[in-house]
């Protein structure tokens, strides 16, 4: 059997269970704002690229491939083909697409390695060229740079009488 109380203590245990119960309904209160605010900016991202890539996407596209032929253009008038390119860049750019940035190193979510290259002078996985422009919209990359990149320094030759060591894995 337990003693009765003083009013005092019995206070400060009622007033601890409704800290205790204001407690507990702020951490549902916030986790359902947690929740809520996930499920507005999953609808804000689908906002963002569900038209552009139920409409623009092929049109862009189209566009990209078109700056690929101006590109590689090596015709009488490169002037003309300059023009052409940037009108149509400038018109991606007016649609909210932007080209992908190529650096130096080498980056999987922007860049699509089409060649490696030994280059002793060169770090491992610094892009050389660009073989074709990528482009986005939003977070979005729907077509990746393609890029050469360096394998840095190449490995010895094994010499005869030794097995060759087995070559560092390919980047990409």
């Amino acid at each position: 059997m337990t003693a009765p109380m003083p009013e005092e203590q019995s206070d400060v245990v009622r007033e601890l269970a409704e800290l205790k119960d204001l407690f507990v309904r702020r951490l549902y209160d916030d986790r359902d704002k947690r929740r809520l605010i996930d499920e507005l900016a999953e609808q804000l991202k689908h906002a963002e690229t569900g038209p552009f890539r139920q409409y623009l996407q092929p049109v862009v596209y189209a566009v990209a491939l078109l700056i690929d032929r101006v590109d590689r253009y090596q015709g009488p008038d490169p002037e003309f083909a300059d023009s052409v390119r940037e009108e149509l860049l400038e018109l991606l750019r007016q649609q909210g697409v932007r080209e992908v940035a190529v650096g130096e190193g080498f980056d999987p979510a922007y860049h699509e390695v089409v060649e490696a290259r030994p280059d002793p002078s060169r770090p491992r996985g610094e892009v050389l060229s660009v073989r074709r422009r990528g482009f986005a919209h939003g977070g979005w990359v729907f077509r990746p740079a393609q890029v050469v990149v360096s394998q840095g320094i190449p490995p010895p030759k094994p010499s005869p009488g030794r097995p060759p060591e087995p070559e560092p894995e390919a980047i990409g």
